[in-house]
């Protein structure tokens, strides 16, 4: 199913190069994983009591529903909560260090169809030496496969999603056959909506995945039109930034009733000032006191949602942070400067990508932003792709330059 269609430019780099990189990422992974033992956190004794009552009812999933509550309703967490139930049953006291394990083979899974994609949509081994480089500084990802949370599988799925967009955007024309497309569309909507039972933070993906298929309706679309469509997006973000803002600080302006659990819950951080949510010792600065202040928190979110450093990062942490997001944030930029060098598939894989990684950052810069930074693992795999593409906006008029052709 995955990368039917052959590159729309020159041979490709041998496949074993794929192998090769995604078995050195397997194990850069496992040994951290090894090396810093089973951990958790606060948020994994939760998990674990609802698969135990899961497990009691028998895997009975009305009944489980029906028992429990939160500030967001379980039935978000219901696949991640089946995951730990069943790991329970299966290994025993041992079922932390199993979902470990199914975190590095999400990982392993997850690298090896960004290389492959990396392959196919650029046809150069730079670009694949690239992506193999961002993952293995990927310190955001090294950090959390030792951790029994549902976020690496979750990363996962999230990938598979993301390749089966860039493959999809590859299917202009048809030319792949209907039956190809009808299987990546019910294969890329299925695996959404697994995310969605995963995490309530799959709504950026949602909004990706239609994106992508309107895109593909429309037959799809190149250069200035593609422009458009993300200068339209980051309209809109505004706009969203916007009204939540003033929903949060007028609760009346929600025309549902009351105030779901979630917002309630943000308005009260808003007018406290909570720009990070930590156990004990939340990051505080100036409340919002209106809608202009709460706009102005939601960005300084976004910012903290994006930066590379802290200054509470151990040396190393920064070392590989740097090592990974300034050339991953550059290179992208230079696929979304470089946007009308590229071939359409390139354009249109990268207006897609930059359209998730612009999604998921502000709806969680409108959310509740956690210390650890987990919630941007998501926006890795398509920071990665990203950069690939933008490695080749960059090369590309030398190489056309090199083979005595014009744009």
């Amino acid at each position: 199913m995955f990368f039917a269609r052959s590159p729309e430019r020159g041979a490709l780099p041998a496949a074993g190069t794929v192998y090769v990189l995604t078995g050195l990422i397997a194990v850069e992974y496992a040994l951290a994983a090894a090396r810093a033992g089973v951990r958790v956190s606060p948020d994994t004794a939760i998990y674990s009591r609802w698969a135990d009552v899961l497990i009691g009812n028998g895997f009975n999933v009305t009944a489980f529903l029906n028992e429990q509550s939160f500030v967001v309703p379980p039935v978000f967490y219901l696949g991640w909560i089946m995951v730990v139930a069943v790991a329970k049953t299966v290994f025993g006291d041992a079922w932390m260090s199993g979902v470990v394990v199914l975190n590095c083979i999400a990982l392993a899974a997850g690298a090896y169809l960004i290389l492959q994609g990396v392959r196919r949509l650029t046809g150069s081994f730079a670009s694949m030496a690239l992506a193999g480089g961002l993952f293995l500084v990927a310190a955001d990802l090294m950090i959390f496969a030792p951790f029994v949370l549902s976020d690496l599988i979750f990363w996962g799925l999230t990938t598979c999603v993301l390749i089966l967009g860039v493959e999809l955007a590859a299917d202009r024309e048809g030319r792949a056959g209907r039956f190809h497309a009808i299987r990546t569309v019910a294969a890329g909507s299925l695996i959404t909506a697994l995310a969605l039972a995963f995490r309530p933070t799959a709504l950026p993906l949602i909004a990706f995945w239609i994106a992508v298929l309107a895109l593909h309706v429309a037959g799809g679309v190149t250069g200035r039109r593609l422009q458009l469509m993300l200068a339209m997006a980051a309209f809109l973000a505004l706009a969203a930034i916007a009204a939540h803002a003033a929903v949060l600080m007028n609760p009346s302006l929600w025309p549902l009733g009351p105030l779901p659990g979630i917002l309630d819950m943000l308005a009260s951080e808003y007018r406290n000032g909570i720009l990070v949510y930590a156990p004990g010792s939340s990051l505080v600065v100036a409340p919002a006191s209106d809608v202009f202040s709460a706009m102005r928190l939601t960005i300084e979110k976004l910012a903290y949602f994006l930066t590379p450093w802290l200054p509470d990062y151990g040396a190393l942490h920064t070392a590989l942070n740097l090592l990974f997001f300034v050339p991953a944030y550059a290179l992208s930029a230079a696929a979304l400067v470089n946007l009308r060098r590229l071939t359409p598939w390139q354009q249109s894989a990268a207006t897609l990508l930059v359209f998730f990684a612009m999604a998921l950052t502000v709806f969680h810069a409108m959310m509740q932003i956690d210390y650890d930074h987990r919630y941007r693992l998501p926006m890795l795999p398509a920071l990665i792709m990203l950069a690939a593409i933008g490695l080749e906006s960059v090369r590309r008029p030398r190489m056309l330059a090199s083979s005595g052709r014009t744009r």
